[in-house]
């Protein structure tokens, strides 16, 4: 009785590991099918950078200065 129940035991696990790597498949190429039409279709496009003609507009930067003297860096606030 005892080889029987572990036969059993052992095709169910090798068919519960194929049967998760078969989800796994399906799953990451359905994935990647969404994706790719997404990109497609121009709906998952990255935003574009506006440059700016006057440089950075944060006033807080000019506060404190950084520099490296050769032993370490300096910030100077």
């Amino acid at each position: 009785m005892r080889p029987i129940l572990a036969v059993v035991t052992g095709l169910g696990l090798v068919f519960a590991a194929f049967a998760g790597l078969a989800l796994a498949l399906v799953l990451g190429t359905l994935a990647a099918g969404a994706i790719t039409i997404a990109r497609l279709t121009g709906r998952f496009q990255p935003a574009t950078a506006k440059a700016s003609a006057g440089g950075s507009q944060d006033k807080s930067k000019a506060d404190y200065r950084i520099w490296n003297d050769g032993r370490g860096t300096i910030i100077d606030m």
